[in-house]
């Protein structure tokens, strides 16, 4: 599988609750979604430069953005989109989706949800530059279920140390990956660190 230099994961930001529209797919943020979406960027950016990496907007053509298609996902990168000069590109496969196995414990859900995703961000991956930073953004239970798949192939420094239950990950939270020791190679390990929602 193909991973971007950066990997930055994002649950999407607050949108209400279930059952508030007809089709849950077209459910919009509610008004804290949309201040997190709106304060994403400069999140995200602080963060990576703490760190001593290339904060996005200092070069968006290094940049992709990903997300489920569901309304919630894109319209939580829209804003970053904007001010990035980005497009949101989106893949169903990062889509909250019925899992057609049969399956009481939900261990077969979660490898299905995260070969899919994984395959998801392979795609995404190898339109990008070397080295490039990936900001994709999905699902309470797609997301641990993606990272899960990596572990599990890897592709990730052990222990992981983030809780991967699913849907712990605080709305508007991300888990960002980066090469460990600062390597380049696409190869290279990746360490997992949990970053707060912005306020």
């Amino acid at each position: 599988m193909n991973l971007p230099g950066t990997l930055l994961l994002v649950r999407h930001a607050w949108a209400g609750t279930r059952g508030t529209v007809p089709d849950d797919r077209a459910r919009p943020l509610d008004e804290r979604g949309r201040r997190q979406a709106h304060a994403l960027l400069a999140h995200l950016d602080g963060a990576l430069t703490a760190r001593g990496l290339r904060p996005l907007a200092g070069d968006p053509s290094r940049v992709g953005l990903l997300a489920s298609p569901l309304v919630r996902c894109r319209a939580t990168l829209e804003p970053m989109a904007e001010e990035l000069g980005l497009d949101v590109l989106t893949d169903e496969r990062l889509a909250e989706v019925p899992v057609p196995l049969a399956s009481r414990d939900g261990w077969p859900d979660a490898a299905y949800l995260g070969a899919r995703a994984g395959a998801a961000l392979d795609a995404a991956a190898e339109r990008l530059p070397g080295g490039a930073a990936l900001v994709v953004c999905a699902h309470g239970e797609i997301l641990p279920a993606l990272v899960a798949a990596l572990a599990g192939q890897g592709r990730l420094s052990a222990p992981v140390p983030v809780d991967l239950t699913a849907k712990r990950l605080p709305k508007g939270a991300s888990w960002l990956l980066v090469p460990e020791d600062g390597g380049v190679d696409p190869h290279d390990l990746r360490r997992v660190e949990e970053l707060a929602p912005p306020a």
